[in-house]
């Protein structure tokens, strides 16, 4: 992708706290990215995969060298039905290990729930009986809107005995405080 192209993407890698992680997110969730994300995901388009993160992929290696990558669960349905799992498909041009140790217990599609409904999302996800005892840990997500997933995740795996947890997601929605806060 050229830079000019690259640059509708409006790449922002914003710090933010979810509780007390540490999270990153790379664009704000806009017409261009949701138009990308919709190509990418709902019309299969796997060749996209390595878009979202193509000029960041050599600071984030760096900057999450050691940990290893959880991304998050999506429906069965949807991987089954484009072929692949986009947080994976994503998450994965970063060439760290990858534990995909949580999952959902029913096929319920975020994006058709209310944002009061997407608080209820812990209901719905499980860990394996893993053992992540000293490792290094970074949760993965494609959007973050109200942050019920990351916050269901990092419940789930702090109850493993991580040595540290930290997030990234390609994209957040805009909420009041990202609007004034000066960039």
């Amino acid at each position: 992708m050229c830079h000019r192209c690259y640059d509708e993407f409006q790449p922002q890698l914003k710090k933010f706290k979810v509780n007390d992680i540490d999270a990153m997110y790379l664009f704000n969730y806009d017409q261009t990215i949701q138009k990308h994300l919709y190509q990418f995901k709902g019309c299969a388009d796997i060749e996209l995969s390595q878009v979202f993160l193509e000029y960041f992929t050599d600071y984030l290696r760096l900057k999450y060298r050691g940990f290893a990558v959880i991304p998050a669960p999506s429906s069965k349905e949807g991987d089954e039905q484009r072929g692949f799992n986009h947080v994976v498909e994503i998450f994965s041009h970063l060439r760290l290990p990858m534990i995909r140790c949580v999952h959902k217990t029913k096929n319920i599609k975020q994006a058709d729930l209310t944002a009061k409904e997407r608080e209820n999302v812990q209901k719905i996800l499980t860990i394996d009986d893993i053992d992540l005892t000293g490792k290094k840990i970074l949760i993965v997500d494609d959007v973050y809107t109200t942050g019920s997933t990351i916050r269901s995740m990092i419940k789930l795996i702090q109850s493993k005995n991580p040595k540290q947890i930290k997030a990234l997601v390609m994209s957040k929605t805009m909420d009041l405080d990202d609007q004034n806060r000066p960039n």
